[in-house]
């Protein structure tokens, strides 16, 4: 049940998506794109024919033409492609890259490709529909024995100690102005975020919490416990969790707290409720789980504190992105399989303009009718000719 409100949440919340200024970060992190070229040219041949996943300005598919490939499949549902379509022209790429405004999933290509890159990662690899994607292009466009680029993530996690991390998430709703913030507080407790950790904060070695493995990954949920017993006392506020990247064999960065570099991605925060004091001895038990529902994860964490003296609990606490979510209750019960839907204006100017565009009127006519039809709803003509591209826009062949 829970699952299935989640998922009505997020339908009608929206997803994500990268900004151009978000690219821009990902092409100045020397460190990830020198794994990625370097990758590209252990792999690439003069015949090799490959598939960018989620190409956005087209950096990768130029760094594979770079590379020497014949043919590059760049895939990208945003509008971005239109971007890339002119840096390609610019770096004189044109008849090498084919690109596809789809997500990947839809898409069908006319050849099986050498290989695929991809970076569509967020903070984590698991990010949106990225491994879907991934799972689906190896399985239906990939010629066997074809490789990956990355070939694999490890995906690690430690205990942390950060005292500006947490007073972000937690206790930034406790003010001086005496307001009751409760409500607030317990749904940014239930969510973790993206923050900056440095090898300092790190309480324990870290310990690694799953492997995607992108020649064999079956699936986008990842599920396991970790355990650390504590050696020195210290203040603990959570944990965090971070990846490292393979992309061919002896190429790859890290991006944990201890690296050196300061990859684009960051870390990501899960935050307890409350600061825990930990002493040498305490056992800190944690069950991570991350469940993909529509286009998002739900995540799930789960922390238990054990005495290291008495053997008691010192600390429980189940914590879950779903207890974050902020359901729209009025959006929620139309949802509901004993909703009875009626059209609203909205939904009636709509029907209008789309039978209209089954009668094969042109655009301009639509925009008349329906602004004599509505007069209310639209200002003047110019704005019924924009609600009539929009539909235009999603519907039309």
């Amino acid at each position: 049940m829970a699952q299935a409100i989640f998922r009505s949440i997020l339908l009608v919340s929206g997803s994500s998506v990268y900004g151009l200024l978000d690219y821009g970060d990902m092409i100045a992190d020397t460190t990830r794109v020198s794994a990625y070229a370097r990758a590209l040219e252990a792999r690439i041949t003069p015949s090799s024919v490959v598939l960018d996943i989620g190409t956005g300005p087209g950096f990768l598919a130029l760094l594979a033409c770079r590379a020497g490939a014949a043919r590059v499949y760049a895939v990208e549902p945003d509008d971005v492609i239109q971007v890339a379509r002119e840096v390609a022209a610019a770096n004189g790429f044109t008849d090498r890259i084919q690109f596809v405004q789809a997500v990947t999933t839809d898409v069908v290509l006319p050849e099986r490709v050498d290989g695929i890159v991809a970076d569509i990662r967020g903070t984590l690899p698991l990010f949106g529909r990225s491994l879907v994607s991934v799972v689906d292009a190896r399985s239906r466009l990939l010629k066997p024995g074809g490789w990956i680029v990355p070939a694999r993530d490890t995906i690690w996690a430690a205990l942390a100690s950060s005292t500006a991390a947490h007073k972000r998430i937690i206790q930034a709703w406790t003010t001086e102005y005496g307001f009751d913030l409760s409500a607030v507080r317990v749904r940014a407790a239930n969510q973790w975020s993206r923050q900056r950790l440095d090898a300092d904060d790190l309480l324990v070695e870290p310990q690694c919490w799953a492997v995607l493995d992108y020649d064999s990954l079956q699936g986008p949920n990842v599920s396991g416990p970790m355990n650390w017993t504590i050696e020195h006392a210290a203040v603990g506020h959570g944990f965090g969790v971070w990846f490292d990247a393979e992309t061919a064999p002896g190429i790859g960065f890290s991006n944990s707290p201890a690296s050196h570099e300061r990859l684009v991605y960051g870390q990501g925060f899960f935050a307890w409720p409350d600061p825990i004091a930990l002493l040498p001895g305490d056992e800190v038990r944690i069950h991570l789980r991350a469940d993909l529902i529509e286009d998002d994860y739900l995540w799930g964490w789960d922390t238990q504190v054990v005495d290291g003296a008495s053997g008691r609990a010192k600390a429980a606490y189940r914590q879950s992105s779903w207890l974050a979510a902020q359901p729209n209750r009025e959006r929620l019960r139309k949802r509901a399989d004993t909703f009875v839907p009626r059209l609203n204006e909205a939904a009636r100017i709509d029907r209008c303009i789309l039978d209209l565009m089954h009668q094969r009127m042109p655009s301009g006519e639509i925009a008349t009718q329906i602004l004599a039809a509505f007069p209310s709803s639209f200002k003047n003509w110019d704005a019924a000719l924009t609600r009539v591209g929009d539909l235009s826009d999603r519907y039309s062949e």
